[in-house]
């Protein structure tokens, strides 16, 4: 695969689960539910296998770029994980949240940037 292949097929995924990640805190903040949206169910069970040995495919990308997170261990990502699955969310949740939101879209940034450097 080329180097512009890889980083398309990162800048993808990235971006599919900042877009789980988005649409999970705006469902988060209407509550207009009291159940749980499949977002939501999705998100937290992603979050829940980081700290398994087998993850998926999107696991295994959160968690490369988890690993050097300060402050928030993968078992810590998983908790909130649990949370989500609980739908026991809190407003500390939610800044969490937000605050791998902005992890993600440090690392799309990123990624795009790579992807055009690498087509100069």
């Amino acid at each position: 695969m080329s180097t512009i292949g890889l980083y398309s097929t990162l800048y993808t995924r990235l971006a599919e689960c900042a877009e789980l990640l988005d649409r999970t805190l705006i469902h988060l903040k209407q509550r207009q539910q009291a159940a749980i949206s499949d977002q939501q169910r999705q998100l937290g069970q992603i979050l829940v296998s980081l700290a398994q040995s087998s993850k998926g495919l999107d696991a295994q990308l959160l968690a490369v770029l988890l690993q050097d997170s300060p402050k928030n261990s993968l078992s810590e990502w998983s908790q909130l994980g649990q949370i989500l699955l609980s739908n026991q969310i809190t407003q500390i949740e939610i800044i969490k949240l937000e605050k791998l939101a902005k992890i993600l879209e440090y690392e799309r940034a990123n990624t795009f940037a790579r992807m055009r450097g690498s087509n100069a």
